[in-house]
């Protein structure tokens, strides 16, 4: 389980010795979908390896953006708790690895330790939150804010620190951004493009270089926020992370 984070940090080592007989480690594509949307819950899902992007359809055919997932994160572990259909589905935006869990060996391990079960409800409770706090702001904050706010997450999730600026890997392309801050693609590259001008970030092939950092926070009403870098990330270099600003 190299390069695995959160959730799997958590447990004890009687916890993790317990679970890991239990893991069907699968590789993922870019586009492959986890789960759709109304479908039976049949596995927890665990983000090892890659970003996953959890979307829901408007019914008009476009796709909402309501959270991204890394390495560490729990998938749809709600619903498979609840043994209830996915409200949302789940699609790799890289080729990457998950593990799976069989839902009914997972609700039986929890029975023997009850402590795998108190470790997964907080990521789900704090999921759902980003997600009523990512469609509050599309109903409510300028496209320009919300990019702001889905850079920085990109920033702090994958960036690094470079002696030019934050340096983030882009696994979002145009379409997938615009659906992410719950607008059009044309008014997203406007975005982008006036960030460009202003010298806030500087776009390059697979990449994006954020050159002002105090502006970009301040348009997406952060600058209030205190963040301690390198405080939520044990795996990243010491300096290099921005702090929790999803939270």
């Amino acid at each position: 389980m190299k390069g695995s984070a959160g959730f799997l940090d958590r447990l004890t080592q009687d916890e993790r010795m317990a679970l890991e007989p239990l893991l069907r480690p699968k590789t993922v594509h870019r586009g492959e979908i986890l789960f759709e949307q109304g479908a039976e819950p049949e596995w927890f899902l665990l983000v090892l390896r890659g970003t996953m992007k959890v979307c829901r359809s408007s019914g008009l055919g476009r796709d909402v953006i309501l959270e991204l997932l890394f390495p560490g994160d729990l998938c749809g572990a709600l619903c498979a708790l609840d043994h209830r259909p996915y409200p949302v589905s789940c699609v790799a935006l890289q080729d990457g690895e998950i593990l799976r869990i069989p839902r009914d060996e997972f609700l039986a391990l929890c029975s023997r330790y009850p402590g795998v079960l108190a470790k997964a409800v907080p990521d789900c409770q704090e999921k759902m939150r980003l997600q009523r706090q990512m469609l509050v702001g599309m109903a409510v904050e300028r496209a320009e804010q919300r990019a702001a706010r889905a850079l920085l997450l990109l920033a702090e999730r994958l960036g690094r620190r470079t002696p030019q600026g934050l340096l983030t890997p882009m696994v979002l392309d145009r379409q997938e951004f615009s659906e992410m801050i719950g607008t059009t693609v044309e008014t997203a590259i406007r975005v982008l493009s006036r960030m460009r001008k202003d010298g806030i970030l500087h776009e390059e092939k697979h990449h994006c270089l954020v050159l002002d950092e105090a502006r970009l926070v301040q348009i997406a009403g952060l600058e209030d926020e205190t963040f301690a870098p390198g405080a939520c990330r044990e795996d990243s270099p010491e300096g290099t992370c921005l702090g929790c600003l999803a939270c």
